[in-house]
């Protein structure tokens, strides 16, 4: 009896441990909150390059406080949708209503009309891709995750 309980424990124990190194904790997508301002655009350009180098895409995001659909994104960012959507991502985000100058990066640079405005950029801050937030229906994860997969991978 006591060599049956010992392999049963010894099986099970097995189990649990190939389980427990199988297991794939869930990835986080990474952000970025951007603090410079228009007299500093340098270092907007030292976060993309890093974030490259780095073997991850970096994705412009534009937001504001007020914005509905930019809160339901955010609020989603934890969904197993989203975060298969926006896998080796980096999200820099940048807050229209933080200053006034982070606004005018959007508008005068990048012709931010509308948010959440989400932009590719290379490593010279050049618009690889730009969509937002009128790409798809209701502010879901399933609306949301396949237009922003197909946006990061095209």
């Amino acid at each position: 009896m006591k060599h049956l309980i010992l392999k049963s424990f010894t099986i099970i124990s097995v189990v649990l441990m190939t389980l427990s190194f199988s297991y794939k904790k869930s990835e986080t997508i990474k952000k970025i909150d951007y603090y410079g301002n228009a007299t500093n655009k340098d270092q907007l350009s030292i976060i993309v390059k890093n974030e490259l180098a780095a073997k991850r895409k970096p994705v412009l995001f534009f937001t504001a406080t007020w914005c509905g659909p930019c809160k339901q994104f955010k609020n989603s960012l934890n969904d197993p949708l989203m975060l298969d959507a926006l896998k080796d991502v980096t999200l820099i985000m940048i807050d229209a209503d933080v200053d006034g100058e982070r606004e005018q990066i959007g508008l005068t640079k990048y012709a931010v009309r509308s948010y959440p405005t989400f932009l590719r950029v290379d490593a010279n801050g050049k618009v690889i891709k730009k969509t937002d937030g009128g790409a798809w229906d209701e502010n879901i994860p399933k609306n949301m995750a396949p237009v922003l997969k197909k946006f990061m991978n095209d």
